[in-house]
């Protein structure tokens, strides 16, 4: 495998996985680590044990689910290149084999959800919030924690969906409704008059936009440890309270628009310290 030729392909790639309907965030990750894979190799000709440098590398670098994300692109981006070498059909990537691609690692399953933002840390942002002016996050920090919506589902509350009781969300190829409480639309309309909002996206905001005021937001409020707050973390207290107020995992899992109930089982799990707390009501 030469790296001339892996160079040459890169475009071929992320306009086949393009072609594939990938959302957009996934594209731009592709290309970053195809090219991170491809620059980290000094000579042109590319071995096995090249590429296990490369899988070492990463081990060091970089935290268990990210080495594992990388190496599912970086595996495909060589089957790719092997199609592409031989002359077939790029669909035939799902059945190719390779003798080059690596193995990849395990992840051992959590027993516990800690370093999640608990409810009382989500109170206490949303009244810092409003105390600061910044209707905007106070409304999008409401909607993370009352649908359990990602960062890049909040494109679909427009002036026009939020009339409705739900709001049809195509993400991923998967299409499904959010459901909006009452409070939660009223708040949200009020905010469109008040700020003149007649149509369209309600909020422009970019991903770290929202990251970084949510940081700011946190430390102005003393004793939330910074590092457990993040737009996905208030999906997670989302699903935790779901459940915790007498929701089925099974709903929760269409309602977060999971593949299996695999990945919704995950918030059947507690935290460390609701364990203590119930080990602490244990008498012998």
């Amino acid at each position: 495998m030469e790296k001339e030729f892996l160079n040459s392909i890169i475009d071929d790639f992320i306009a086949f996985e393009t072609e594939n309907e990938k959302a957009d965030n996934t594209i731009i990750l592709y290309r970053r680590v195809v090219k991170m894979f491809v620059d980290y190799f000094s000579g042109n000709e590319i071995t096995k044990m090249d590429i296990i440098s490369f899988k070492k590398m990463l081990e060091k670098k970089y935290s268990p689910s990210t080495v594992k994300n990388h190496i599912t692109i970086v595996n495909k981006f060589i089957k790719f290149a092997e199609i592409m070498e031989n002359g077939d059909d790029p669909y035939e990537i799902r059945t190719h084999n390779s003798k080059m691609t690596l193995k990849n690692i395990k992840i051992q399953q959590v027993a516990s959800l800690d370093n999640v933002i608990e409810a009382s840390d989500y109170k206490r942002m949303i009244r810092k919030a409003k105390e600061l002016g910044m209707m905007d996050m106070y409304l999008i920090m409401k909607i993370f924690a009352h649908t359990g919506i990602r960062v890049s589902e909040l494109q679909f509350f427009t002036v026009e969906n939020v009339k409705k009781n739900y709001i049809t969300v195509n993400n991923k190829g998967k299409i499904r409704e959010i459901i909006l409480i009452g409070e939660l639309k009223r708040e949200i309309l009020s905010y469109c008059r008040s700020n003149k909002i007649k149509e369209g996206k309600i909020f422009n905001l970019s991903y770290y936009t929202i990251y970084y005021r949510m940081k700011k937001i946190a430390g102005k409020c003393r004793g939330i440890k910074l590092d457990k707050v993040h737009p996905h973390s208030f999906r997670h207290l989302f699903a935790i309270n779901y459940l915790e107020s007498g929701g089925q995992v099974t709903d929760l899992m269409d309602i977060l628009g999971h593949n299996s109930i695999q990945t919704t089982s995950l918030y059947t799990r507690t935290t460390n310290k609701t364990k203590k707390n119930q080990l602490e009501k244990m008498k012998y």
